[in-house]
């Protein structure tokens, strides 16, 4: 057993912030449920799903940023100038994922027509136009460093 998996994980910072971000968000989970009663339960998965991607993201931001690891997968090879750009997106995504978080909850509250028109149309509108602004960005990134 090497000395760095011996380290004890409650004194890593990262590690704190992640099980209480976990204890937190499972509390405010919980307290919406038992208070709100009635349809909430389907009406909560949107926001579930969204944190969860949040989580991600976030997550991520301490190791290596998710962005990075897709585009590895992807078979880029990343010099340090696109670890930065995938770092800054990372940072997009979690900025992006906290306002769509917010709005979700929040249309828990609306009547069905306004939670139904954000989470089912809306949403996957925004999101796309995140996907295709971000691909839109990359390219003429990639033009630049060629000429």
């Amino acid at each position: 057993m090497s000395k760095n998996s011996s380290t004890n994980k409650a004194s890593d910072p990262a590690a704190m912030m992640r099980v209480v971000a976990r204890v937190v968000f499972t509390a405010a989970v919980v307290w919406l449920v038992y208070f709100l009663r009635g349809n909430v339960y389907f009406r909560l998965y949107p926001a579930a799903v969204c944190a969860a991607a949040l989580t991600a993201f976030v997550v991520s931001s301490f190791r290596t940023p998710l962005v990075e690891v897709i585009a590895r997968q992807r078979g880029e090879v990343l010099d340090e100038a696109g670890r930065k750009y995938c770092r800054r997106v990372n940072r997009a995504w979690i900025l992006f994922m906290s306002v769509h978080l917010s709005l979700s909850v929040a249309s828990v509250f609306a009547p069905l027509g306004v939670w139904a028109f954000y989470n089912g149309f809306l949403s996957y509108l925004l999101i796309g136009s995140m996907f295709f602004g971000e691909w839109i960005v990359r390219r003429r990134i990639r033009r630049r460093a060629v000429e």
